[in-house]
């Protein structure tokens, strides 16, 4: 089981979003997965009852809410023991509490979603950090996950500003033992997210893919398979794929 702990110290930076994009692609994908929503707003939980209200759900993802943090652990235990989940999403709340150290120690990947502003980039930086340090209280800090930035809703075609700052990150160290003393670049994933209409169509309905399908389903053979919802699909995959690299260690 490969477990993706979405995670960053503030809110709005769509996480969730992520979340949905993550668990599409694998429904797609024929993956078997599952999600925990750790963040106390329960967008994703209840993004999931009103997708299975409306039939845009998928009979393979199992679904789990807590917010308590020794529960999260147990959960993840006790699928990781039936061996039956391929891809588990945990999704957490927007705020730098201790119950991180829990859900970022369950991860293979600890993935944090950032807009292309200076501001969350510098959230991420106190996110990237807080992982950092946390390699000094590990008991083996070569078990520690790996770490990622996504860039999210970015637009098609970047401005100038955009790009010095993508520059920025890739270039500069920003992550060390002290803010004062940054040794890291902050590492970035080689997918990203784009500013979609799908993904608003996801928000409200369900999973890309079985919005894609009912949609098929009534519509005449010149509307069948927009091409904004098979872009947007393809996106996710590179997404998903792009993460499951990094656990098979490529």
């Amino acid at each position: 089981m490969f477990t993706i702990t979405l995670m960053n110290q503030k809110g709005g930076a769509g996480k969730s979003t992520v979340a949905r994009a993550l668990l599409s692609a694998a429904d797609n994908q024929g993956l078997k997965s599952a999600f925990i929503d750790a963040d106390q707003t329960g967008n994703l939980a209840n993004w999931a009852v009103r997708a299975a209200g409306k039939g845009y759900w998928s009979p393979n993802i199992d679904a789990y809410q807590t917010m308590d943090a020794e529960e999260v652990e147990e959960i993840v235990d006790e699928l990781e023991e039936e061996g039956k989940v391929d891809l588990l999403i945990l999704d957490t709340a927007g705020d730098a509490s201790r119950d991180h150290d829990i859900f970022a120690t369950v991860a293979d990947l600890i993935l944090c979603p950032i807009l292309l502003t200076q501001s969350d980039v510098d959230t991420a930086r106190g996110t990237a950090n807080y992982i950092y340090r946390m390699k000094d209280r590990a008991e083996d800090p070569s078990l520690m996950p790996e770490f990622r930035i996504l860039l999210n809703q970015l637009e098609t075609r970047p401005s100038r500003g955009d790009s010095l700052l993508i520059q920025k990150v890739k270039e500069d160290p920003l992550v060390g033992p002290t803010d004062d003393n940054p040794v890291e670049v902050m590492k970035i994933l080689s997918a990203v997210l784009l500013d979609r209409e799908a993904f608003k169509t996801m928000d409200s309905k369900g999973l890309l893919g079985r919005t894609l399908e009912r949609h098929n389903e009534t519509a005449q053979a010149f509307r069948k398979n927009p091409k904004y919802m098979k872009e947007a699909i393809a996106e996710t995959e590179k997404l998903l794929n792009a993460c499951m690299a990094i656990g098979e260690g490529k």
